[in-house]
């Protein structure tokens, strides 16, 4: 079982770069370990180096249970907002009808 990084990262980088892996990396959000990689430190620290490293307590065994709660809340809910240069606020706006009387 590896380690893997909860919502709480606060995008830091600390864990990165005392993994001696190279098992983190930065993802779209938040770091990612990658769980394939990850030999949690075993034989090497008394304790994982990301978990020691991480200042919010972010890096932690990995768990199903917080895993299957992260996949089903963002499966439902509102749609990700997508900013683009034409709406840089992400916000849509109904257009104004005029009228002349």
């Amino acid at each position: 079982m590896s380690y893997m990084i909860t919502s709480e990262c606060i995008n830091c980088s600390a864990c990165e770069m005392e993994c001696p892996v190279r098992a983190i990396t930065a993802g779209p959000s938040q770091y990612v370990i990658n769980p394939n990689v990850c030999i949690e430190c075993q034989g090497y620290y008394p304790e994982a180096r990301c978990k020691w490293a991480c200042p919010v307590d972010a890096c932690v065994p990995e768990r199903s249970a917080y895993q299957f709660r992260n996949a089903s809340l963002t499966n439902r809910g509102a749609p990700p907002v997508v900013l683009t240069a034409n709406n840089p606020t992400g916000v849509k706006r109904m257009p104004i009808e005029v009228t002349s009387e």
